[in-house]
Order: structure tokens, then C-alpha cells, then sequence
């Protein structure tokens, strides 16, 4: 059973490091990423998101599985751990967004990354533009946007 709540400031260290190993197996292709230290992720994590958006940890059976961290109707960033993916915590973590904000939800993601293009298509969201990723990442992206009815 997966369950959504806050993320606490006892949470840093461990889902700092466990988001970082998932960016680091996720975005081979991502040089930048492939670059960031661990102290790059806490930094990040601590100077952009945190003071930003608000942010949730999914657990799977009392363990860290995931996070969402969103900035109004955006996910920023939507992460499940890899010995968690595709039990459903990816899927729980979006209903958590469409809680957040119901009426509309947005995010980008590379346009490589198509296991996330796929999900988000099953979840109803539709592509509004592609681009390229601010640098340093310069990274061909996607927009999505899911809209309710």
C-alpha cells in the first residue's frame, strides 16, 4: 500500500540521496545530470525546491518511495524510486497532485524519457509545445498538460 504525506526536514537526507541516485539511473543521457554530485542534488534541493513548492514523500510499506514536489499547477518534480516503479506510487503521487491543484496540471519532460511521456499520456495529460531545456541542461523537452473536464 502506498500512502502521500509531507515532507519533513527530518526527510532531507535520505530523500535527497535516493532522488539523486534516481535522476543519476534515469537521465543517462544528460550529461549535466550525469556530472551533479550529491551535494549538487542537497543544494538544489534545498536552494530551488524546498523554498518553492510544496513537497510530498510517497511510502511503500513504511519505506521512502517517492516524491512530488509542485509550484502551483506545476509538477516540478515527480520521482518514483526505482525498486518501487510501477507499483502504482508514480500513479498515487499524480492523484496527490490533482488534489493539489484540480483544475489544471503542467510539467515538462525530456522528450527521451519515454516511459514518463507514457505514463502521463495513460493519465490523461495532453502535449502543448516541445522546446529545449534551459542550459545547462539544453536538453530537448516536452510540455504536458492535463486539464479536467
Amino acid at each position: 500500500m502506498t500512502t502521500i504525506r509531507d515532507f519533513l526536514d527530518s526527510d532531507f537526507d535520505e530523500i535527497v540521496a535516493r532522488w539523486h541516485q534516481t535522476n543519476l539511473a534515469s537521465y543517462t543521457y544528460v550529461r549535466v545530470h550525469q556530472e551533479h554530485s550529491l551535494e549538487d542534488a542537497r543544494q538544489f534541493f534545498r536552494d530551488a525546491l524546498l523554498p518553492e513548492c510544496r513537497v510530498w514523500v510517497a511510502e511503500h510499506l513504511h519505506q521512502p518511495a517517492g516524491l512530488l514536489a509542485m509550484c502551483g499547477s506545476w509538477i516540478r518534480q515527480l520521482a518514483v524510486f526505482p525498486p518501487y516503479q510501477r507499483q502504482g506510487v508514480g500513479t498515487a503521487l499524480l492523484w496527490k497532485a490533482h488534489e493539489y491543484s484540480p483544475g489544471q496540471l503542467r510539467l515538462y519532460t525530456f522528450q527521451r524519457n519515454n516511459a514518463a511521456r507514457a505514463f502521463y499520456e495513460r493519465h490523461g495529460f495532453s502535449v502543448t509545445a516541445f522546446g529545449v531545456s534551459p542550459a545547462p541542461e539544453s536538453e530537448p523537452d516536452v510540455e504536458y498538460r492535463w486539464q479536467a473536464a
